[in-house]
């Protein structure tokens, strides 16, 4: 006789669900870290908050067929093996002697009409690991508990004297997605970038070694689109998880700080962001024209002006062999003009997985995102050299700099644990020579005042959001606190960053 119940169909109905979520989590999870080098909490809540337009084919088609598909394919396996066992189908079964036998256990009398409870059972299996997996638990802790930290080392730029020269100098900087010191380290058999390392050594490039080195990324830095924030504004993309959005309204980002574009602006300006992708994804667009009003042009602008074919898609929109093409285009263009300019740009070839391998990639390595870097560091090389040739180059800060750590694990497995994987950054034709180049321990955050004293600018301070300017002698927080200690001030909650940056209201 069956077990009674209610309504079967409602249980069936739930199992289901809970079938279908718990595959989905466990290939999620296995998805992330498969694609990803040490996925974030934090990146995961940010994606789900921010527009995804324009996110790379490879990526989507990835987690369609990888997630999606094998979520359903494994639901309806699942379900197909509960029925022959035990309901349906079973009389496909009939002559099989292992399953007579099996029909009369206790074990079959229990599970015969109870699909939820192993339902149930995997979902929260799965659930479990995807807790421990990504440390949800600590996560969700730390934003629990309030933290002073920002409020206590944030220095306002609206509050703080900045004198620039008389002369204003032109700024060109370089985002290279995914760029860090690591890869033109030798003692990790990474040498790929030589000409990125050959410029670092001839110019400005703070390091936490006597060598090659760069910025620590901290939480709420570790994605383009918070890294450029970190490097504009000295502060994180902090997540929260009951804000909807990053401003009280849909089409702000972060509407209470004030950035290296503002302060430039208001210096007289022209502004120019050039990209390789769609401006809207992970809400650049709004970050960028509300802070700063820059002009934006990224793969719809130039469809729109026919500089690329309306039907063109090259990896993140076009590869960066034509980016540079549109980069010295823009760069005759604004310098054709008596006004100071801010050309800033972000390349994508280098982005993960594996990195687009264009027609100018050699076959040089064994792995194919070291070929890719190795074009890329060619391309730069090149492009730095044709900027030194032009006649605006003399009254020109260049700045180079990765935008935050690879996300490709394959590529950086085999690195010990205790080596400290940083950012690349370089700086050329700056009118200031460093305190202290290098053994300088220093983050992400210290790009936003460093910036500004290349272009010559005297700071109040020397610190502005919490960063300090590494041209002076000023201690930065990673050398006051402690990496970790830092780290662990901003995965909580700040009520002031909330209100000041956000300008919502906390429920905190």
């Amino acid at each position: 006789m069956k077990t009674s119940q209610k309504n079967p169909n409602t249980s069936r109905i739930a199992a289901i669900v809970f079938l279908f979520l718990g595959y989905l989590l466990l290939f999620l999870t296995l998805w992330l870290c498969d694609c990803y080098d040490d996925v974030s909490l934090e990146n995961m809540l940010f994606q789900l908050k921010t527009s995804s337009e324009g996110v790379h084919a490879v990526l989507t088609s990835s987690w369609i067929l990888r997630v999606g598909l094998l979520s359903v394919l494994f639901t309806g396996l699942t379900v197909f093996v509960y029925r022959l066992l035990f309901g349906k189908y079973s009389y496909l079964l009939k002559n099989a002697a292992w399953h007579l036998s099996f029909s009369k256990t206790a074990a079959y009398r229990f599970f015969r009409d109870r699909i939820l409870l192993p339902a149930l059972c995997v979902f929260f299996a799965v659930l479990i690991i995807f807790i421990g997996q990504f440390k949800v638990i600590a996560r969700v802790s730390a934003s629990a508990t309030e933290s002073s930290f920002i409020e206590a080392h944030y220095v306002d730029p609206a509050k703080t004297a900045i004198t620039f020269p008389e002369t204003k100098r032109n700024l060109i900087y370089i985002y290279l997605e995914s760029m860090e010191s690591t890869f033109g380290d030798a003692a990790v058999s990474m040498d790929a970038i030589p000409e990125l390392t050959a410029l670092a050594e001839e110019n400005v490039n703070f390091s936490g070694t006597s060598g090659l080195g760069g910025a620590m990324t901290y939480t709420g830095s570790t994605w383009t689109a918070a890294a450029m924030v970190t490097h504009t504004a000295g502060v994180p993309v902090k997540v929260s998880l009951t804000a909807d959005s990053y401003g009280a309204e849909e089409d702000e980002f972060l509407p209470g700080i004030v950035t290296l574009g503002e302060i430039l602006e208001k210096e007289g300006y022209r502004q120019v962001l050039l990209l390789g992708s769609l401006a809207e994804f992970h809400g650049r667009e709004p970050y960028f024209t509300g802070h700063g009003n820059y002009e934006i042009i990224d793969t719809e602008t130039l469809k729109e002006t026919g500089r690329l074919p309306e039907d063109y898609r090259v990896w993140w929109g076009y590869e960066d062999e034509k980016l540079f093409r549109f980069a010295k285009e823009e760069l005759t263009r604004l310098a054709a003009s008596d006004e100071p300019f801010n050309f800033t740009m972000l390349t994508a070839d280098t982005h993960f997985p594996d990195g687009y391998h264009c027609s100018l990639c050699e076959d040089v390595y064994e792995e194919p995102y070291a070929n890719v870097l190795s074009c890329s560091s060619k391309q730069v090389a090149s492009f730095v050299s044709w900027i030194q040739k032009q006649p605006f180059y003399e009254n020109t800060t260049v700045i180079i700099t990765g935008d935050h750590l690879t996300m490709d694990p394959d590529f950086v497995e085999d690195l010990t644990e205790d080596y400290v994987r940083t950012v690349y950054n370089c700086f050329l034709n700056v009118p200031v020579q460093p305190v202290q180049e290098k053994n300088r321990q220093f983050a992400t955050v210290d790009m936003f005042p460093t910036t500004l004293a290349a272009l010559g600018a005297k700071i109040e301070g020397e610190r502005l959001g919490l960063g300090v300017n590494l041209f002076s002698g000023e201690k930065t927080l990673t050398e006051t606190y402690g990496y970790d200690a830092v780290e662990t001030e901003l995965q909580k909650h700040s009520d002031f960053y909330e209100k000041a940056f956000l300008e919502t209201e906390s429920d905190s």
